[in-house]
């Protein structure tokens, strides 16, 4: 056991507790959160007065070990721009767990990631979450699929206009996702009859989102192709989250009554998008002050994942939010976009035991992660 002793302990959930104490158990989950010092025996002690101790953070959007650092094109597979709808392609098997990213991670305080492909496709695939650290991929896995990745707007049209193909427009972007899901229900009813088709592993993964176990992630920037994909949603019975949504502001009272999710970011790209032109740092705390599910994220490499903090740094006191809401942006609601709220992004006794001790407030440019856990087990600490 480890016991890290005399913080200023950010619960998430239960607030600040000074002087606060986080125990990490044997077994991978936290054993206990409590204010004050007292000894645990056999534990492990670490001094903790005059740092803060946070939650691992979450980032709910990245393409993390997909698009990897340094190798230039070669280590670029998040889009398998050969077909507008690859719903068969799966992010697990393009994870490269030994990219720099990781440890990047880790080094910003980001333990628990959602990644997969890019919105080069109106489907791009299947997309997961998983820890940053691990012995191996399948042991950082979490959920797998973890959602289905589609995306409107200018990146379909953009890579198929080019190919002279479906899709070149709004319309036909709609039509391709919308084609998609009627053929795998028309797959579906005949997989139950008394001679069900071949196997198809396109029609297959449809099948779930149709059934409602995975998500549509839906790469959508302009308030228009937003409600585009609630459209869709609804005409289908589909859960679905918004990604990005730069102009969601104008839409939110709508979203929040249809109980859509937003991942909004990455708040410090500067793009040369005209669908991006409406990019702000209040964004986040408009979409939760009108009750939408909401969380940051980096996307990275488009932003390094690191920045995570920085980005809820500006969203608190830039973008009205303040510390509070901004630190559940980067916690506890990416965990619960992810439906991950009962394993991580809280500290809370039986949760996973992702703990991060800072020099000082996790906002503040200066600190440092001093010490990442990650599964209790200490997976980064800055060199002396």
């Amino acid at each position: 056991m480890i016991l890290i002793r005399g913080g200023t302990v950010l619960s998430v959930g239960n607030g600040v507790i000074e002087d606060g104490s986080v125990l990490l158990g044997d077994d991978g989950k936290i054993a206990d959160v409590f204010a004050g010092r007292r000894d645990v025996p056999g534990a492990e002690v670490l001094d903790a007065v005059g740092k803060v101790v946070t939650p691992g953070f979450v980032d709910a959007h990245t393409h993390l070990g997909i698009c990897n650092l340094e190798v230039g094109e070669i280590g670029e597979d998040e889009n398998e721009m050969t077909n507008p709808a690859t719903p068969g392609c799966r992010a697990i098997d393009a994870v490269y767990i030994w990219d720099s990213g990781f440890s990047d991670a880790l080094s910003g305080g980001v333990t628990t990631v959602f990644t997969g492909p890019g919105s080069g496709n109106v489907i791009g695939g299947q997309s997961i979450t998983m820890k940053t650290a691990g012995p191996s991929l399948e042991a950082m896995v979490l959920q797998n699929p973890a959602g289905l990745k589609t995306a409107s707007g200018e990146n379909p049209k953009r890579v198929y206009k080019t190919k002279n193909q479906l899709p070149s427009t709004r319309m036909g972007t709609a039509k391709v996702l919308r084609e998609a899901l009627l053929k795998a229900r028309d797959y579906r009813e005949r997989r139950a009859g008394s001679e069900p088709p071949p196997v198809d592993l396109d029609m297959e993964i449809l099948c779930r989102v149709l059934d409602r176990e995975i998500p549509l992630r839906t790469h959508s920037h302009r308030a228009d192709d937003i409600m585009t994909m609630v459209r869709i949603r609804d005409e289908f019975g589909i859960r679905m989250v918004i990604e990005h949504g730069t102009d969601s502001v104008r839409v939110r009272n709508e979203l929040a009554k249809a109980g859509v999710p937003v991942i909004t970011g990455p708040l410090l790209d500067v793009s040369p998008k005209v669908e991006t032109a409406s990019s702000s740092f209040q964004t986040p705390h408009l979409l939760a002050q009108a009750g939408v599910l909401t969380a940051i994220m980096t996307d990275h490499p488009v932003i390094p994942i690191e920045s995570l903090r920085l980005e809820a740094a500006i969203a608190a006191y830039e973008g009205g939010a303040g510390e509070t809401e901004a630190m559940e942006f980067i916690t506890i609601n990416p965990a619960r976009i992810l439906g991950l709220e009962d394993r991580v992004g809280s500290l809370a006794k039986g949760k996973d035991a992702d703990v991060v001790i800072w020099s000082g407030h996790p906002f503040k440019s200066s600190s440092v992660a001093e010490r990442t856990y990650v599964n209790g087990r200490l997976a980064w600490e800055v060199q002396a």
